[in-house]
């Protein structure tokens, strides 16, 4: 976290004057104005992933944590943010064969604009995610790469609580699964709504 800091700390350093005009901000929404979403901010999520390998559909599902720090100009809100999901995403018909996904992450920036207490925004980055198909009793497992954008609104409850919901879309690249003597060429997409809670610092 110390790394994601200072690495941030020249952006932080040319937003400060700005920053330091919106002294209507504040975390807590207590009247007129907007609630503060900058700084520090971690949490849990929890959802169901629905998507398709190939032909065939996928559904289960998906929860982890995510880490971000965002910068605020009085409605505007910038930020990056990076986050974990485990998952049972599983086909429900791939012929004899089954392919599920276990693990996603992604590095994403975002954007967005406050109305009084809620923040309504856009993100969009890379995203990884670690599958595997099997088949007659053999497997064959692949880490894909690829794009990962979606849109969220994020609730001020207190002054360093907030709540949270998300759309994903999870677009990877395709990967060759090897069984012997054959090879599946599979390319997959997963989206992924769910809900989260954050703690501001």
């Amino acid at each position: 976290m110390r790394r994601l800091v200072l690495g941030l700390s020249p952006v932080a350093a040319l937003l400060c004057a700005t920053a330091a005009g919106a002294a209507d901000v504040n975390r807590t929404y207590t009247g007129p104005g907007v609630a503060d979403f900058s700084g520090v901010e971690l949490g849990p999520d929890l959802g169901v992933a629905l998507g398709t390998v190939g032909s065939a559909n996928m559904s289960g599902p998906a929860g982890g944590a995510h880490l971000g720090y965002n910068f605020q100009s009085q409605q505007f809100v910038g930020g990056v943010e990076g986050d974990v999901t485990f998952g049972s995403i599983r086909t429900g018909s791939l012929g004899s064969a089954e392919f599920n996904e276990n693990f996603m992450s992604s590095a994403r920036v975002k954007a967005g604009y406050a109305f009084g207490p809620m923040l309504a925004y856009g993100t969009l980055g890379w995203a990884w995610s670690t599958t595997n198909y099997s088949d007659l009793g053999s497997s064959s497992g692949q880490t894909v790469k690829g794009v990962v954008f979606g849109a969220g609104v994020e609730y001020a409850i207190t002054r360093n609580v907030s709540l949270r919901a998300e759309l994903l879309r999870y677009d990877f690249n395709g990967a060759d699964y090897v069984i012997p003597p054959s090879s599946q060429s599979l390319t997959t997409s997963t989206n992924v709504a769910r809900i989260g809670a954050s703690v501001h610092f």
